[in-house]
């Protein structure tokens, strides 16, 4: 009987030795294999959704639309000219930094609706651009007249404060202040014949 039993403890601490070598050599096997690298998900820039900004003709025949598309490189803004019959036209498009912006003001439609301006801000100030309703280009060159860099060429002296609307039907109000500082006089831009008009009244 002692002896079964000395077998059957033999035998017992045999198993309980084996059981810890396998044990011990999946532990190292484990510490030295290579750690498995889990496949990087990029992050995706989720896009924002476009803003839009649209102002009527006062005689309701015409809408100009604005979208904003965000990028990498900066905001493309894309305008559309939207008639009374339905039908819907590119008219512009224009890529800016994220420290600038196009607008469009409020008084926009020359009266005869043949013109459009808009405004960009930039951080040295604002300048201002007309464009055709028709998608011909407002110049040979160009599809916007420059009216910032005409007007600075020629008054050195004043510099636009503010665009205010048409005075007729290709007629553009701009009101200018002095370079030194104070009030400059009004003028009007015919869009038509790229000239100035100084008025002896500041429109206000």
């Amino acid at each position: 009987m002692a002896k079964h039993l000395t077998k059957f403890i033999v035998l017992i601490c045999l198993v309980i030795s084996i059981v810890s070598i396998v044990l011990i050599m999946r532990g190292r096997d484990q510490e030295s294999s290579p750690s498995v690298t889990r496949p990087h998900t990029p992050l995706i820039a989720k896009a924002e959704p476009p803003g839009e900004t649209t102002v009527g003709s006062p005689d309701g025949k015409m809408t100009l639309k604005m979208q904003e598309n965000k990028g990498r490189e900066g905001v493309t803004y894309i305008f559309w000219i939207l008639a009374a019959d339905g039908s819907t036209k590119e008219v512009f498009r224009k890529t800016l930094p994220p420290v600038s912006s196009l607008s469009i003001p409020f008084n926009t439609f020359s009266p005869d609706n043949k013109y459009f301006f808009l405004k960009q801000n930039d951080p040295g100030g604002a300048s201002y651009f007309a464009l055709s309703t028709s998608e011909i280009p407002i110049t040979k060159d160009s599809p916007t007249l420059d009216i910032g860099s005409l007007f600075t060429a020629k008054y050195p002296n004043y510099k636009i404060s503010d665009m205010t609307g048409w005075g007729g039907l290709t007629l553009i109000v701009i009101n200018t202040d002095k370079a030194e500082g104070g009030d400059g006089p009004s003028f009007w831009f015919d869009v038509a014949s790229r000239s100035f008009i100084q008025l002896s009244n500041r429109f206000n």
